[in-house]
Formats: structure tokens, sequence, C-alpha cells
């Protein structure tokens, strides 16, 4: 039990310290993704603070019920005091001056693709084609993007920043029980090496019921990592709503079924062997004795 505990302990110490390099790496290069799981609704005065807990409301763009740590966020995700994280309605700002110029590139591709490849036409295509995937966002409410109305612009440029609700909740419940399994860690650890773990019944519960957490956690980072890309496939370039497969829902639901039949296959037959050589007892594995039981082996000699 020590052994396994230490290694864990290890291992969420590795997975925690990584974590944090990963919070200031999305700072430095996905500023969205940041704004959006910490509800970021604007740009604090530098070092922002981090919303420990809240509800955050998109239709007034607060948090409510808000509780805050002084300085954390700034620090976290810049590794400064003086340094701002943008706020989710200054990233929108950008994104709407994006859209309007990707309007602009989509136009200036049209021409290209339609004989018009003037040396004018395509160096002011080689300018905005940066932002031709902010354009392409407009695909969503119409084919006509050059024509987009001012309520389709709006409507996009909601679309370019991810859910926030889900992703602020997603990314406090992983790193929530990244903390719960440190401190399992630790005290079973602590309780191992002063061999007082077997009288500690509630922490062995407590270890059995957290078995799946790992699992959960790494789900949610992937509900973080997933959703806090969207709207894209590519980043800035390619729109998730533009790249949808070819695939038939018929063609779909039968190879997702597939997979879902051959691993049930799987797991009844591991439940089914593993059940078999329990019932068995150690008896199986050829000792002729449990374990610590001398007497099984005399008896086996002497017959």
């Amino acid at each position: 039990f020590a052994i396994a505990a230490a290694f864990g302990f290890a291992s969420i110490m590795s997975t925690i310290l990584l974590g944090d390099e990963s919070g200031y790496e999305i700072g430095d290069v996905q500023k969205t993704k940041l704004a959006v799981m910490e509800a970021e609704w604007h740009t604090e005065e530098a070092p922002a603070a981090f919303t420990l807990f809240g509800l955050p409301n998109e239709e007034t763009q607060t948090t409510d019920y808000a509780v805050k740590i002084p300085y954390v966020l700034g620090l976290i995700a810049t590794r400064s005091l003086d340094k701002k994280v943008t706020g989710i309605a200054e990233i929108k700002e950008q994104h709407e001056k994006r859209i309007r110029n990707g309007m602009n590139a989509y136009a200036l591709l049209q021409k290209l693709k339609n004989g018009e490849d003037t040396p004018e036409n395509r160096q002011q295509f080689m300018e905005k084609k940066k932002d031709l995937g902010y354009g392409l966002l407009l695909k969503k409410y119409t084919n006509k993007v050059v024509d987009a109305n001012e309520e389709q612009i709006q409507k996009a440029v909601d679309d370019s920043v991810p859910h926030v609700p889900s992703m602020f909740w997603s990314f406090r419940l992983m790193v929530g029980l990244g903390f719960w399994m440190l401190l399992l860690f630790a005290f079973t650890f602590y309780e191992s090496i002063r061999q007082r773990i077997g009288e500690k019944r509630w922490l062995l519960k407590l270890a059995l019921i957290s078995l799946p957490f790992p699992w959960i956690a790494a789900e949610l980072g992937w509900v973080v990592a997933e959703v806090g890309r969207q709207p894209w496939t590519i980043a800035e370039v390619l729109p998730t709503h533009l790249s949808v497969s070819s695939l038939t829902t018929s063609d779909l639901m039968g190879s997702l079924a597939g997979f879902v039949i051959f691993y049930t296959i799987l797991l009844i037959a591991e439940v089914y062997l593993m059940v078999k050589f329990i019932r068995q007892g150690p008896g199986v594995l050829g000792t002729g004795r449990y374990h610590n039981d001398t007497h099984s082996i005399a008896k086996t000699t002497e017959i």
C-alpha cells in the first residue's frame, strides 16, 4: 500500500505541476480558452483575481455569487503582477473586427477563383487571408458571406467563444478532483509508513470510492480541451460546422454499434474470468497454499 500511495503521490504532483505549466501556456497562446474557463467577462486590472466559485450568467455577462481569490489568476496565467488577462468582451470585439476583415478576404478569394487574378487582388488577399477563417464563421448563417447583415455578424461573434458555464465547471471539477487525489495519496502514504493504514477503515473506504476519480478528471480535461477550442476544428482556419464528414447517420450508428458490441463482449469475458478465478481462490495459482500459509505445502508434501 505504501508503494502504491507513494507512486500515486508522485504522479499527482507531476500532473498538477504540468497542469500549472499548461495554464501558463494557455494564457500565452489561447487567450479565448483562458477567458472562458475562468469566466473572465471583462479585462481586470492586473493581477487578475481567480474565481474559486460562482454561477456564470451568459445573459448578463457576469458571474453570480462569485468567490474570488485576489491576484491568483494573474500569477498563474501570466507569471507576473502587471500583465492583464484579456476578458471575453474585449476578445469578442477583436473577433468582430476579424470577422468583418474575413468577409473582405472571402470576397477577394471569390474574385481570384473567378479569374480576376490580378496582382492587386492577390496582394490584398494575402494581407487579409489570416482572417478568412473568421469570415467563414458566417457560413453557419448565410451562404452569401459578403452580404451578411449585422444580426448574422453578431451571431458569428457570439459563436466565436465557447460555452462559458460548461468550461467554467469542467475546469474546476477537474482541478478539484486533482487536489482531492493529492490529499488522499499524501494521507494514505503517511498512514502506511506508520503502519496504521489497516486501522483506518474510513480511509480505505475513501480510497475505494475515489477509484474512478482519475478517469473522471481526465474526461473533464477533454471537455475543457475540446469545448474550449470551439468553434474551430483548426484554430482560426476551419470552423467546426464546415468540417462535418460525409458519413451518413446509418454509417455512423453502424460503426458505433460495432465498437460497443465488441468492447461489451470483451468486458463480459474479462468479468467472467475474474470472478471465476477469484472464486477458485489462491490455490488456482498452483502453489498449493494461501498467502503466508506454510502448512499447506507440508500437507501436500506428506501426501
